[in-house]
């Protein structure tokens, strides 16, 4: 039953007592990066974000979907989010797409949300697109760094012009480095070939094995281009067949499989250094989140939930270290930021100190939040939690870890455990809601879990 596979046996006794919160430093680590995709500046979170660690914050650039009569508004509010992270002592990063053209109404905004794709073999509409980042560049110049993405939707997804060789993208990558070097020369350019794939393979479904293999070598080859990555082009890397529950599942069920090791690897990381690559950061859109190819609760429907996912995140973030890698980014996407605040709080914490395991910062986060009588049982909650994750249950079962040890068996146990925690009269830690709505939202996960989770009520195996 699910609960047996979720929880291990009890405890022999209770857990030792963590460090107290003021205790808590950034240990030295081989990550210069420690960053968060955010989408675009929420100054409400930035306190939450530098005590979790979070040293840089990374927006996204989609003056293409909104009508080219209403960019001087938006830029000037871009440009303002930017300077505001900055005076909050966070880098910066913005991401740029490729291949799609400016929205030129009747609508204010592009109704799709994916953009208008044009030929880049077509020099004016490849012009036009590269005048309308020059001057994203010029009104962000006040930005650390710029990225420019190769697909998913900054590519040819879903073309209506047929494939493109690779080669088109990395042209127009060195295009967007000029343009980088003149509007904005003191800051970083690097480029990120997510879903590259796509510009090769327009039609061709990521659920299928193919897809993930062609993904593979084509990142090869921007690896190996000439005059692309090196000392003025960092690179980003997805690293999908490190942590991606859906590259990982669809390849296991096609038994294609890549080569032995997940790519790229340490002589990988190696051969850029060897180059001058300066900025190689790993960038695990998926990694705290469950919304890689869906996250739907029971009745279907796709919400927001409370995440826990402590094992993979410390997994992940030891694999990149390993390989050699100055920096991560841990991406969101649908839900927002707040049900996955555990999540980026042990993110922080993996990033920065290599000793630290998760057991250890669930009981930091629960000790922050519950008071000295109740805090072991909120992180007893939060192991049960961790065993329900979705995301787990979409990686095929060879790439599981063990489940955490806990002492709670079944969602009722979990509730009446939840109902037993009393936050900390003083608040020691700036977080991203009040701990009253956080433990709300914990206890609408276990109420939504309880059909799968107990035996009583028929639980998958």
């Amino acid at each position: 039953m699910l609960a047996v596979v979720l929880c291990a046996c009890a405890l022999a006794g209770a857990a030792p007592a963590p460090a107290p919160p003021s205790a808590f430093s950034p240990q030295p680590s081989a990550f210069s990066t420690v960053g968060l995709y955010v989408w675009h500046d929420t100054p409400s979170q930035h306190a939450f974000w530098k005590a979790c660690g979070i040293n840089t914050l990374q927006f996204c650039d989609t003056h293409w979907s909104i009508r080219a009569d209403l960019l001087e508004d938006y830029y000037r509010r871009f440009a303002d989010g930017v300077a505001n992270a900055a005076r909050s002592g966070f880098r910066t990063d913005v991401i740029l797409f490729s291949n799609i053209a400016q929205w030129e109404g009747p609508d204010e905004r592009e109704p799709t949300g994916t953009g208008v794709l044009f030929d880049p073999r077509d020099e004016r509409a490849r012009n036009a697109r590269l005048e309308a980042i020059r001057r994203a560049v010029r009104a962000l110049n006040r930005a650390d760094g710029f990225t420019l993405v190769a697909g998913d939707p900054g590519g040819a997804v879903r073309a209506p012009f047929g494939p493109l060789p690779a080669s088109e993208w990395m042209s127009m990558a060195r295009d967007v480095r000029r343009v980088v070097k003149r509007e904005a020369p003191r800051a970083r350019f690097s480029v990120n070939p997510w879903a590259i794939a796509y510009w090769q393979y327009p039609d061709m479904s990521c659920f299928t094995s193919a897809w993930w293999i062609r993904e593979e070598l084509l990142t090869r080859q921007v690896f190996d281009a000439p005059d692309l990555i090196g000392p003025d082009c960092g690179v980003q890397i997805p690293g999908h067949t490190y942590y991606r529950p859906l590259a990982l599942r669809v390849l296991a069920e096609d038994r294609a499989g890549l080569a032995a090791a997940p790519f790229p690897d340490a002589a990988d990381i190696r051969r850029l250094r060897e180059r001058g690559a300066k900025r190689i950061w790993a960038w695990p859109y998926f990694l705290l989140d469950e919304a890689d190819d869906g996250d739907v609760g029971p009745d279907g429907v796709q919400r927001p939930r409370v995440q826990i996912d402590t094992r993979y995140i410390r997994r992940c973030v030891s694999q990149m270290r390993a390989i050699g890698v100055d920096g991560i980014i841990g991406n969101w996407s649908y839900a927002g930021h707040l049900p996955k605040a555990l999540n980026t709080f042990a993110f922080g914490r993996f990033c920065r100190d290599p000793r630290a395991t998760p057991e250890r910062v669930l009981d930091e986060y629960a000790r922050l939040i519950a008071d000295d009588a109740s805090w072991r049982d909120l992180s007893q909650v939060f192991r049960f939690v961790e065993g329900l994750s979705n995301w787990e249950r979409k990686l095929p079962p060879e790439h599981r870890l063990a489940p955490l040890a806990c002492r709670l068996s079944t969602s009722k146990e979990a509730q009446a455990a939840l109902r037993r925690v009393r936050p900390r009269a003083d608040a020691r830690f700036p977080f991203p809601e009040a701990p009253e709505r956080f433990l709300e939202r914990l206890a609408e996960r276990l109420r939504e879990a309880a059909p799968e989770a107990d035996p009583a009520v028929g639980g998958r195996p």
